[in-house]
């Protein structure tokens, strides 16, 4: 930072990185802690000198953002969780619209802080949550994901293996899901995690409390997988995989505030406030299928919606149109239906994109919260699906939401992907020319009316993209990063602006265990013990064990 950080919950917009620092339990870190490494996810930019920033060899994925922080970790090795108005309103006022949570419990009910976590979301919709799902998915356990993870509103966020030098040895390549990722459903029979990240293994900013100024190695050589050198750590979790996704979401938040839509190109004039509601969507609906489980000598094999990669991998090649960039164009919508009501989008397939033969449509809607321990817990449901219409308009063909042959009653995020390509589900159904209609209606409300947002990609005229990744290391398997080239690319080519999150006023909440000094990305902190407590725990993770250890003497490989 640019001076101490002040730790007494008080803004400070002029700090280069924290902006707020919230020491509810204390403020500090311990040697290589998990707060720093998962900070440095999100937003690490390398800055030797706390000032001047370069170009590091783990910086975050929204470099350019600010952080507000809430320090839930104690001297002791526990963990305090605060009342969910503290958690949550850390850093709003500060405009913070992004909030990274990585840890949780093990019950997969919906209980006390879902709920909570439910309701300040459907009070303040621009807010957007995302929660680590767990670790405790190994030996393909089921049920596993848990609480704050089983609330509706947020997105839950499991773990797939990462590629090139954060791979170990025998671990298959990033299309496959970690084992330890924990599974749904929750206990109200909800499909959980919702969404998969890299998470085995993340190379981040390492905490080093007795140092100022850590950073790169000077040879330039990183750690291996799990290894940690200087100022960078390598380690594994869903929460990992949890601020990968959360800097992913701010940039599709500043995707919209700076006007990218509809056009693919910056412009001041399409500027609007994306509801949280809506990031969701679009996340969700560029998510990609995977292949299954890495047991490590075995792979069990998982489908779309089902409890363990549901809609599937991130990727922002497939959510966001960026002009010349991507493969995809976008309708995106925010409205109100009031009960009995129903609105449709129509389309027509059209135009050059490698995307001719898909179709997606996902709708998001933030939800009351549910009662304590509920056993139907969404209770606003709205209905998507997609019909294809004959020469004379006349209905061809009707497809539901997340894999079903019916509507989805269970859920508030539901996703119909037509993939027409030669070998694919919907082989043959989408073709050049042909029109549907996305019907979205309301099923059964408690209240008056539900707003939602819905995303619509595919190839609808105009300039379409044309990009060849069917050489990427996802659609590959491979385990290097050989086959990374398109995917990086198009990294690369973004925007310098789409990056430069604090430009927008984009701050992120970041709740997680210690201080979030560390690796030249913020200065120094004294070193702290660091266990666990018996309910709440951090979500990272070792292979050395199986489950959380609960004594403080085991806590550099807790899971």
């Amino acid at each position: 930072n640019n001076g101490p950080i002040n730790t007494n919950n008080e803004l400070d917009m002029n700090q280069r990185k924290v902006v707020q620092y919230d020491s509810y339990s204390d403020s500090t870190d311990y040697e290589l802690g998990h707060g720093t490494h998962v900070a440095g996810t999100i937003l690490g930019k390398k800055a030797a000198d706390g000032i001047n920033e370069s170009s590091g060899l783990a910086d975050g994925v929204a470099p350019g953002a600010k952080l507000a922080f809430l320090d839930m970790g104690d001297s002791k090795g526990g963990l305090r969780t605060p009342s969910a108005s503290r958690i949550l309103g850390t850093g709003y006022e500060a405009g913070a619209r992004i909030h990274s949570a990585s840890w949780g419990g093990s019950s997969n009910a919906y209980g006390y802080l879902a709920r909570s976590f439910d309701d300040f979301l459907y009070k303040n919709d621009e807010m957007l949550v995302l929660v680590a799902a767990g670790n405790s998915g190994g030996g393909n356990a089921f049920a596993s994901v848990g609480e704050p993870a089983t609330a509706k509103n947020i997105i839950s966020v499991g773990a797939s293996n990462s590629f090139g030098d954060d791979l170990s040895r025998g671990m298959l390549g990033p299309n496959h899901v970690a084992s330890f990722s924990s599974k749904g459903k929750t206990r109200d029979q909800r499909t959980k995690p919702d969404v998969i990240a890299p998470g085995h293994y993340i190379l981040s900013a390492g905490a080093r409390p007795d140092k100022k100024g850590e950073c790169d190695p000077s040879d330039g050589k990183v750690p291996g997988a799990g290894g940690n050198r200087d100022g960078l750590l390598s380690i594994s979790g869903t929460s990992m995989a949890t601020p990968v996704t959360a800097g992913t979401a701010a940039i599709i938040r500043q995707y919209f505030l700076e006007g990218y839509y509809p056009s693919g190109k910056k412009k001041e004039t399409d500027a609007r406030i994306p509801s949280g509601a809506l990031v969701k969507a679009v996340l969700m609906n560029g998510a990609q299928y995977m292949t299954g489980v890495d047991n490590r000598g075995s792979v069990f094999p998982s489908v779309p919606y089902d409890d363990i990669q549901n809609f599937g991998r991130i990727s922002l090649i497939d959510s966001l149109s960026l002009s010349d960039k991507t493969n995809l164009e976008a309708i995106v919508d925010e409205h109100v239906l009031e009960g009995g009501s129903a609105r449709s989008y129509n389309v027509t397939i059209e135009g050059s994109c490698s995307s001719l033969n898909i179709l997606s449509a996902t709708l998001v809607w933030t939800d009351p919260q549910g009662a304590n321990g509920c056993t139907r817990c969404v209770l606003n449901d709205l209905d998507l699906k997609i019909e294809k219409y004959g020469a004379n308009g006349e209905i061809v063909d009707i497809f539901y939401p997340n894999g079903l042959r019916r509507p989805d009653d269970q859920n508030n995020a539901e996703r119909v992907r037509l993939d027409g390509r030669i070998g694919e589900a919907h082989e043959g159904l989408v073709n050049e020319g042909d029109k549907f209609g996305i019907i979205v209606d309301t099923s059964n409300l408690v209240t008056s009316s539900q707003k939602y947002a819905l995303v619509i990609t595919g190839c609808f005229g105009g300039k379409g993209n044309i990009l060849d990744t069917t050489d990427s290391v996802f659609a590959t398997g491979a385990t290097s990063m050989s086959g990374l080239l398109d995917a990086e690319d198009w990294i690369n080519q973004l925007e310098d602006a789409l990056y430069a999150i604090a430009a927008a006023g984009v701050l992120f909440i970041l709740l997680v265990l210690t201080c979030c000094y560390a690796c030249c990305k913020w200065g120094d902190c004294n070193s702290v013990h660091y266990g666990h407590c018996a309910q709440w725990i951090p979500f990272t993770n070792s292979v050395h064990f199986d489950r959380v250890s609960n004594s403080d003497s085991d806590h550099s490989a807790h899971n």
